[in-house]
């Protein structure tokens, strides 16, 4: 849910802050994302404490060094969530111009197909949480997710497509990638030390700050250079990578014990 959540948070923004930048101007749409902050920080007071005996897990888990769950598969996931964040910003903040100079499509169905990628993205881990519950399997859950959106972004890249497929083909790809997240975030709490869930999930996120900083000098340069369908050969590159990560973890001695 939490995930979902912030998938459909960055599928309702874009249209929400537009409309009301159409309504007032800019200024209307700043005061508003504003507004939104403050309702956040107030949801956040307004939470009740979590119970002492409860958190006492936590807080002997923080006690622990770093080097205690710096462990290879910590490390091999934090690669993974890096490519994972390469190939999500191809496709998330990209792919609207990619479409519009690529495809020679409009801006408006560029728009709706991110929008569809967004929303597919978002109805995607409402599946992929029931499935997560129901295998031990996620590394083979993730690879293929992956793997067939690798295919749907590989057609978006090398196929004569009109606005109608290549919506149906980001919405497609948008949920695949959803399905997996529940998936994804098993790998990493089956890899923490009992107690670290916490720790581990923080250093492994990191390789999201390290794709999102990498993706846009990249994805930036190919469309200076004039590729801008390379933006989803880039994607299928990095996807194609996130499954072997996936599927390394999935065979990795001992994690299934």
């Amino acid at each position: 849910m939490h995930t979902f959540a912030g998938f459909a948070g960055s599928a309702i923004a874009p249209p929400l802050l537009l409309g009301l930048a159409a309504a007032g101007g800019l200024d209307t749409s700043l005061v508003g994302a504003g507004i939104a902050a403050w309702v956040m920080a107030a949801v956040v007071l307004l939470m009740p404490a979590v119970n002492s005996a409860r958190a006492a897990p936590a807080v002997a888990a923080a006690r622990m060094s770093v080097a205690s769950v710096l462990t290879p598969t910590v490390l091999g996931l934090t690669l993974f969530f890096t490519f994972l964040a390469l190939a999500h910003s191809a496709m998330y903040s990209f792919s609207m111009v990619a479409l519009v100079a690529g495809h020679g499509i409009s801006l408006a169905a560029a728009t709706t197909a991110l929008t569809a990628y967004l929303a597919g993205s978002a109805a995607g881990v409402l599946a992929g949480g029931p499935l997560a519950d129901r295998t031990s399997r996620h590394g083979a859950v993730a690879a293929a997710g992956f793997g067939v959106s690798a295919v749907l972004a590989l057609a978006i890249a090398t196929l004569p497509l009109g606005a109608p497929p290549l919506i149906f083909f980001m919405g497609l790809a948008g949920f695949l990638l959803g399905v997996v997240q529940p998936s994804r975030d098993m790998l990493v709490r089956k890899a923490a030390p009992p107690g670290s869930a916490g720790r581990v999930f923080g250093i492994v996120s990191t390789g999201f700050n390290i794709g999102g900083i990498a993706g846009p000098l990249l994805f930036g340069w190919l469309m200076d250079y004039g590729a801008p369908r390379w933006i989803f050969g880039a994607a299928v590159v990095f996807m194609l990578v996130t499954a072997l990560f996936a599927l390394f973890e999935e065979r990795r001695p001992g994690r299934h014990a």
